[in-house]
């Protein structure tokens, strides 16, 4: 029996339109959304569903200029996936 991949790489147009919007800003214009990989390709991150974020292009700009840092995903307790943002010194959870 062939055993299911634990973190499968995701296609990243479908990935994208799954979301639907920037995780972090509700931003819905699909033609300035993009998919952000939170381990760094140079590090050896894959785009993979816990591995990676829909962000729209100011977002995604604000993460790579360091005025952002996505941590990573965490399970809730009602199943679902939230990330861990620091912003300004201060964390929340979306």
């Amino acid at each position: 029996s062939r055993k299911p991949s634990v973190n499968p790489k995701i296609n990243k147009k479908a990935f994208k339109n799954a979301q639907g919007c920037c995780r972090l800003c509700g931003e819905t214009n699909q033609a300035i959304l993009d998919v952000h990989r939170i381990l760094p390709g140079a590090e050896g991150g894959k785009y993979t569903k816990l591995n990676s974020v829909t962000l729209c292009s100011n977002c995604h700009r604000k993460v790579h200029d360091n005025q952002l840092e996505i941590v990573r995903y965490f399970l809730s307790t009602n199943g679902n996936y939230l990330l861990l943002i620091k912003e300004n010194g201060s964390e929340r959870f979306i």
